[in-house]
């Protein structure tokens, strides 16, 4: 989160300010605590009634800027008693002020009963030297309860939280007003598909007084929603930030009472400088250190993207990285190395020195994550970015590194990096932005031959052979348990299967394909008389819908295109016959999106099933969805069918 301090050179000031349009309590009605469902969503567990935020500078407090919170909100289900517990974050200088809070129930005979919050119940913790933490639970929650409470925040900062709309509960009004003094300019966006039923930005050309200089003007603003649906999360989303329906402020510059201007929205160029000299903490200038430490057998090896594999490969194997993103603060390369371990940024700028020590080119390239939002490149607000990588130039070829992760190979990034564009910082020359992709297509090969012996038993192999991140995601699998614990994992999601061999190759070659061999046994349960029902979709069977919404505003996200192929042979003896096999189907998304194909063939004693799924885009859009949908429901019911056989 970002903080400018306020510097108001203001001697003495009447402000007269919209202190008045600050929602009080005392707002709930008999009619809402009557309210045993909500109209227009019945699913919701609660729904908010009505919030409010009103931002002014405080006369009382030295014009300090001060937001007045207001909340009154429905608990109609015991799911959401969790609404009542209220954490309000502070940030060294800010202050809370006017905590009031009320729980209002319906009693027996039909009237209203009010159970208020007493003080002795707000807690205060600190955490870390920079943030102190309120806390409050409203007393006396029941199933039909209306909570109502306000507090008022004390900033002496010129950011301004962005007010959420939208949220994972439904409302039916929310509201924000603020009066900023007229020499503070903010950018203000708006995000998310909802539209804005109340947007009044207007000027009051005397909303101040300053002694010897005369009367100074306020921008006003005031946004409001109603009827607002609840926010519904689903599968293959980038992080919710980037389509909730919201209000942001990002200050833009401040001009003093002389007239003097000054612009803290930033060129990109000078905030490449900044990302240098501040948010690298100073450490990009660490090459002689890792010259020392890293062996000469390396440094000296020939071949240039053989060099920088190799201190690819030892900065990835040196560090255990910490779970932690990139900071922005205080790197310390040097003592992460001692440690060996470190956060993103002092891993990869450590990657970043380590190449440079071996004379190879590299760039630093800082990004948003997909849970942290796609970052603004209207203007460069560089607090956005939460990740750094390395870029290296190798015979005029870029490859993109991530040495956090020991099972990405060389000239891969992980699936967390893919979100939009990211900027190259170049400190010598200009930056530019850089769209990251997967350097390998992501594809899942399962070829099994089974043969059914005289006893109704399934025995045969398994090969399944993986690349790109799909074997990515498999390396990590594997490594959080031993080869026992593996398999026995790999029984239970698969049951009646039993694994009397198996083998692994190129679990640690990571540029190269990962493949599992099985020799399985299957005994199936559903053996109906002289007849024997099997799923020949044994194993990757796709059993839910990933895409359940009647509407989703906001594309979908698979990161990188993939591929599952499927083939099974299935020999049964002569003594059989074949009742039924699964219906052939061929299914292709719009714009070349992707397919499902399903195949069967019965020839002589054989039969054998060949599905082909393949997802061809990263991204489809909202008008996409519904197809999608349909898609994958087509490939569940497809996936349902049985291969049944009977005795002759």
């Amino acid at each position: 989160m970002k903080f400018f301090t306020l510097l108001l050179l203001l001697s003495s000031t009447l402000i007269i300010a919209q202190k008045s349009k600050t929602t009080k309590m005392g707002k709930t009605t008999l009619e809402e605590l009557q309210m045993t469902i909500y109209d227009k969503d019945s699913t919701a567990t609660a729904v908010v009634l009505y919030e409010h935020a009103n931002r002014y500078p405080d006369r009382d407090n030295d014009e300090i800027p001060r937001t007045d919170y207001y909340y009154r909100i429905k608990i109609l289900d015991k799911a959401s008693f969790d609404l009542a517990d209220i954490t309000i974050n502070l940030y060294e200088k800010q202050k809370v002020k006017d905590i009031s809070a009320v729980t209002y129930n319906i009693t027996d005979n039909g009237t209203m009963n009010s159970t208020y919050l007493n003080g002795k119940d707000i807690f205060t913790t600190k955490e870390r030297d920079t943030w102190t933490v309120k806390n409050f639970t409203l007393p006396n929650i029941k199933e039909g309860s209306v909570i109502e409470y306000t507090y008022s925040v004390l900033s002496p900062y010129l950011s301004i939280n962005d007010w959420e709309f939208q949220s994972e509960i439904p409302k039916i009004k929310s509201e924000f007003d603020a009066s900023i003094l007229g020499n503070y300019q903010y950018n203000i966006k708006k995000t998310g598909y909802l539209q804005l039923d109340k947007d009044e930005p207007s000027v009051d050309k005397k909303c101040v007084y300053i002694d010897g200089i005369g009367e100074g003007g306020c921008a006003t603003y005031s946004y409001g929603m109603n009827d607002i649906p609840a926010f519904k999360e689903e599968d293959y989303m980038l992080s919710k930030k980037n389509y909730i329906s919201k209000i942001s402020f990002d200050i833009k510059s401040i001009t003093s009472y002389r007239g003097v201007i000054d612009n803290l929205t930033t060129t990109w160029k000078q905030a490449d400088k900044s990302l240098k000299d501040r948010f690298f903490n100073n450490q990009t200038s660490k090459k002689t250190f890792f010259r020392k430490n890293i062996s000469e057998a390396i440094l000296e090896t020939e071949n240039s993207l053989e060099r920088a594999q190799k201190i690819y490969t030892f900065i990835q194997n040196h560090y255990t990285w910490n779970d932690k993103y990139w900071t922005n603060e205080d790197a310390k390369v040097k003592e992460a190395f001692q440690q060996k371990s470190g956060d993103v940024g002092e891993i990869n700028i450590s990657l970043y020195n380590s190449l440079k020590a071996a004379d190879i080119d590299a760039n630093l390239v800082v990004l948003s994550t997909r849970e942290n939002g796609i970052p603004t490149k209207i203007f460069p607000v560089i607090y956005d970015y939460n990740y750094v990588i390395v870029q290296a130039v190798i015979d005029g070829k870029p490859y993109f590194l991530d040495a956090t992760d020991k099972f990405i190979p060389f000239g891969e990034v992980p699936y967390r990096v893919l979100n939009g564009e990211a900027r190259i910082i170049n400190f010598k020359e200009e930056s530019s932005w850089v769209t990251l992709k997967p350097k390998y297509r992501s594809s899942l090969n399962i070829n099994s031959s089974l043969t059914l012996d005289e006893e109704g038993v399934f025995t045969g192999s398994v090969m399944m052979i993986r690349d790109g991140l799909l074997a990515t995601e498999q390396r990590k699998k594997m490594s959080l348990t031993n080869e026992d614990g593996y398999l026995e994992n790999f029984e239970t999601e698969n049951p009646n299967l039993e694994v009397d061999e198996y083998e692994r190759d190129n679990l640690e070659n990571l540029d190269k394909k990962l493949q599992e061999k099985f020799k399985i046994r299957l005994e199936m349960d559903e053996v109906l008389g002289d007849k024997i029902r099997i799923n020949p979709f044994l194993f990757n069977r796709t059993k839910q819908n990933p895409f359940k919404l009647k509407e989703r505003n906001y594309p979908v996200d698979f990161g990188y295109a993939r591929l599952n192929n499927f083939y099974l042979s299935l020999t049964i003896p002569e003594n059989y016959t074949i009742v039924n096999l699964p219906k052939d189907k061929a299914i292709s998304l719009p714009n070349k999106g992707g397919r499902f194909i399903l195949k069967t063939v019965k020839k002589g004693n054989t039969i054998t099933v060949l599905t082909r799924m393949q997802i061809s885009k990263k991204i489809f859009s909202v008008a996409e969805y519904y197809a999608l949908k349909e898609f994958y429901k087509q490939i569940i019911i497809s996936e349902s069918g049985y291969i049944i056989l009977e005795k002759k």
